[in-house]
């Protein structure tokens, strides 16, 4: 026997909810007059049409007998002519679609149809995606667990889940460029060899290309434009992209990978007040957006528009998504783009101003099923007081521009001095307190998506981004890049060398330095956009990771940035440090660290202010005596264009009890040995001076006494 819900009961959740011969249907609209549910069939027509009878609040519902999972629909609203909030032209000929919607049934493409000036009559269910009511959750997760990471070891990874497979030779040609594509054995097994422990995976939410892009023939290929917070984008699938995402998950777990995705809550694809009625703009404008005292949309990403999320309905929503692909596509964690936007709540003079207290904020601190994601901030929009790195929660990590700008800035030879490099490597303590945050919470990237690859930060001094069809004016032009005598692509064995060096130095810096990696997918294989730093729109071969045989240059950058990763892997990083003025770990004082000039001496003051310095040397080592199976490291940094004779330090505490007989007599201290160089011959101290000429722009690791060379590769 059927049974009908009884709506006097308790409210349904928001969406569709297949149940007793029939489906729940629920969607939020303060401000509409009448909504609508609309069936439609396997060919797209509409077959039934019914109005949601129901309400509590600003949650309108109806339950609707024979409905099965798999049913497509979509809501049309009604409103008073000119009722505020809601679009005139949003009448009920613009279908809508479901925030909650769990599954669309394709992708969605512009059409001057969805535009608001557009006739409001004019049916659009033709261009709409459709949703489709979920069924029971049958998808086996064969056992997979959440992998356990080190937050000190973690290593992140930004991929294009389209570009990373697209050219593939290994991947099968049906699955390249699909979320199947990196569950392939060899796609997993070079993420393994590379010692990645956290994929970070580029929007993958529903998103739609901008209408000018469009018109250009060209596509938003980033995916920072949603129209739906639920739903895995079709672009990337085969026949079910909730499933397919889901396997990609569970293949990446099972290597003992995490998976985040950078997630857009500060936005949508509807756009500015010219643009379209897709789903939010349709059901009650007001609710969903920010507008200031004239009418205007508030626009602090620069797309046009800023959701309201501080409104309780809009926060439930991000909430409810969060958790839905945390839980139910057991992802590891998120990163919030223009993460500042999501902090405004504090209205002045038609601004809305960033609040650390904010109810995102809030809530999400206080959610049980979130407390062990992991959460990463871009801390800044483009609105009124909208850097705020260093301000998010304790538990928050945040993508740091003070450390990619500094580390460019000193191995591009700027007068930056040595202090701001020094700090940015010790973990940026001035922005992140450390008495309250972890030494992991500075996300370290030296290249990310949005910029020059780091083959095209040494290879490029401009950005070259006319075909992106805004002449050129787009993307940023502060790259503090360099081309080392020649614009772009070159042969001249002396800038390949340079050019091989720089990256070397930029690469070996980050993963030396404390905080969290952040690496962009292909850089390893010096991945070239053609100075492109904006590539947004170029679903082309400019943004595919080229998979060709490596040529002897990149080859040795490669090999370079594998035993990079692998010495990390295998020794750790100075995350690990336990220093006197931090009681991070409950106890102090297990290790040392001493910052030297090139005499081996403690940096004076003075030198430490000096702007056109461009050499330092950190000592690390255990407190107390020498102990045979004690590890002792040396960094030695030189941003200069002359060699620097760097003068070993003769401490206590390095002295061996004998010195090393197959060496010969020498100095007092240990033996040390070069275990990585930015150059391809570094110089060993010599064994009668304690010295070496460090060579100009050059970075080396050093370890007092023998290690292991035997490092493995995979």
């Amino acid at each position: 026997m059927t049974r009908k819900p009884q709506p006097h009961f308790h409210p349904p959740a928001p969406g569709a909810t297949a149940e007793d011969g029939g489906c729940t249907f629920a969607v939020e609209s303060r401000r509409a007059t009448r909504i609508w549910v609309c069936l439609f069939d396997e060919n797209d027509l509409e077959t039934r049409r019914v109005e949601l009878t129901h309400r509590i609040g600003m949650l309108w519902f109806v339950w609707v007998e024979n409905v099965k999972a798999g049913q497509r629909y979509g809501f049309r609203v009604q409103a008073e002519k000119g009722h505020s909030g809601v679009h005139p032209h949003a009448g009920i000929g613009k279908l809508l679609v479901d925030p909650y919607a769990r599954h669309l049934d394709r992708v969605l493409n512009w059409s001057i149809a969805l535009h608001q000036s557009g006739n409001e009559s004019e049916d659009t269910a033709a261009f709409i995606p459709k949703a489709l009511v979920p069924g029971p959750d049958d998808f086996d997760w064969e056992g997979t667990r959440k992998p356990r990471i080190n937050a000190l070891k973690r290593v992140i990874y930004e991929l294009h889940v389209k570009g990373f497979t697209q050219l593939h030779p290994e991947v099968p040609a049906h699955l390249r460029g699909k979320y199947l594509g990196l569950c392939e054995p060899a796609v997993i097994q070079y993420l393994k060899s590379l010692r990645i422990t956290t994929v970070q995976l580029m929007p993958c939410m529903s998103f739609m290309t901008e209408p000018r892009l469009q018109d250009q023939g060209l596509s938003n290929y980033w995916g920072y434009n949603p129209y739906q917070f639920f739903t895995p984008d079709w672009r990337y699938a085969v026949e079910d992209p909730v499933r397919e995402f889901r396997m990609m998950v569970r293949a990446l777990h099972k290597a003992g990978i995490e998976v985040i995705l950078d997630v857009v809550y500060n936005h949508t694809a509807e756009g500015a007040d010219t643009d379209g009625v897709i789903s939010f703009r349709g059901l009650d404008d007001a609710l969903y957006y920010r507008r200031d005292s004239n009418g205007h949309l508030l626009n602090y990403s620069g797309c046009g528009n800023s959701l309201k999320i501080e409104e309780p309905a809009v926060l439930r929503l991000v909430m409810d998504s969060l958790r839905y692909w945390y839980e139910d596509m057991q992802l590891d964690g998120f990163r919030f783009d223009l993460a500042a936007s999501l902090t405004r709540e504090k209205p002045l003079h038609d601004n809305v101003f960033c609040d650390g207290q904010s109810k995102f904020l809030s809530a999400i601190a206080q959610d049980p099923t979130l407390q062990h994601a992991l959460l990463i901030a871009e801390p800044w929009d483009i609105g009124p007081d909208g850097y705020q790195l260093g301000s998010f929660p304790p538990n928050w990590l945040e993508t740091n521009d003070r450390f990619r700008d500094a580390v460019r800035a000193f191995w591009r030879g700027d007068p930056v001095g040595v202090a701001e490099l020094a700090t940015r490597l010790m973990g940026s303590r001035d922005v992140f307190r450390k008495d309250l945050r972890p030494m992991t919470a500075s996300i370290n990237p030296v290249t990310y998506h949005d910029g020059f690859t780091l083959e095209d930060l040494v290879s490029y001094r401009r950005r070259h981004n006319e075909a992106n069809g805004e002449e050129g004016r787009d993307g940023h032009a502060h790259n503090l890049s360099t081309n080392h005598g020649e614009e772009g692509p070159a042969d001249d064995p002396d800038i390949l060398a340079r050019r091989l060096q720089h990256k070397r130095n930029l690469i070996g810096t980050l993963l030396l330095s404390r905080g969290t990696p952040h690496f962009v997918a292909g850089d390893e294989r010096s991945r070239t956009q053609h100075g492109n730093n904006n590539a947004y729109c170029q679903d082309t071969p400019l943004s595919w990771l080229d998979w060709s045989p490596l040529d002897d240059h990149k080859q040795q950058f490669f090999s370079f940035f594998k035993r990079a990763l692998n010495l990390r892997y295998r020794f750790g990083s100075i995350n690990m440090l336990n220093l006197e003025d931090e009681a991070y770990f409950s106890h102090s004082g297990s290790h040392q660290h001493h910052w030297l000039d090139d005499n081996g001496k403690t940096m004076s003051a003075g030198r430490w202010r000096d702007p056109d310095l461009h050499f330092i040397a950190l000592l690390l080592m255990d407190a107390g005596n020498y102990k045979p199976d004690s590890h002792r490291w040396m960094v030695l940094l030189n941003g200069s264009q002359e060699p620097v004779d760097f003068h070993w330090p003769s401490l206590p505490e390095l002295e061996a009890p004998t010195p090393d007989p197959e060496r010969g007599g020498g100095r007092p201290g240990p033996d040390w040995y070069c275990l990585i160089s930015s150059i391809d011959k570094p110089c060993q101290p010599d064994e009668f001076s304690g010295t070496t000429r460090v060579p100009p722009f050059s970075l080396s690791l050093w370890h007092s006494g023998p290690v292991n060379d035997n490092l493995p590769e995979s």
